[in-house]
């Protein structure tokens, strides 16, 4: 009777542990996801207890993984990696100088500023310089007495947060459709449909006319 390898056991067990750190959940909520004592699933990342499909089914979906991920550690389109301290001292840099030329503009010193918002002069120089961390709520008091639109500072299209939303609504939008409309797209053998669809949309008037007449005239 062949027996379970232990090296697979030990590689589907790292890659749920990899799962898990990437999405910043402890052992204790996957366990109790799963329903099961946290000991026997530390147990399972350690390759020495197994878990059943619907286990891993359940984790694939509260991890947001595709099943594919287990089989062979195929990740989703949202994992990336992201080194988040070094996210995290970039965009605190960034908003400083956001807010250094946003006082700018608005033709504030830093003591007016500081005056106007209820600081030191210290510390809206150490926000400016990205030396300090801004709260949010002292972000919108600052925006606020500038003038400014608070999206200057949290919009970041093309980083790894823009990637983080431009997935998430894609995402809300593919759930938005009818269930059919969502079954036609993720077909593969409709993909030439669409194509031939996202070609047709980004052709003008008389291109899309002089196609229709083309076709009456194969017709008639």
């Amino acid at each position: 009777m062949s027996e379970i390898d232990p090296k697979r056991a030990r590689f589907l067990g790292n890659l749920i542990c990899e799962a898990r750190e990437s999405a910043s959940a402890s052992a204790e909520e996957c366990a109790q996801v799963l329903g099961m004592p946290v000991e026997a699933y530390i147990q399972a990342e350690e390759g020495q207890a197994l878990l059943d499909l619907p286990q891993l089914e359940v984790l694939a979906m509260y991890l947001d993984l595709p099943m594919a991920y287990f089989w062979d550690g195929t990740q989703s389109e949202k994992s990336q990696t992201v080194d988040y301290g070094q996210y995290m001292a970039l965009r605190q840099r960034i908003i400083g100088v956001t807010l250094q030329q946003a006082r700018v503009d608005a033709g504030r010193s830093v003591q007016q500023l500081a005056d106007e918002a209820g600081l030191t002069t210290e510390q809206i120089e150490a926000y400016e310089k990205g030396a300090e961390p801004i709260p949010y709520l002292q972000l919108e008091l600052l925006a606020d007495v500038l003038a400014a639109s608070l999206n200057d500072f949290t919009v970041e299209k093309h980083g790894p947060l823009g990637k983080h939303e431009q997935v998430l609504a894609r995402r809300q939008r593919f759930n938005s459709l009818p269930d059919d409309v969502q079954a036609f797209v993720v077909e593969p053998g409709n993909l030439s449909y669409l194509q031939t669809a996202m070609r047709l949309s980004a052709m003008d008037v008389d291109q899309l006319r002089g196609i229709a007449e083309g076709i009456l005239d194969i017709t008639f």
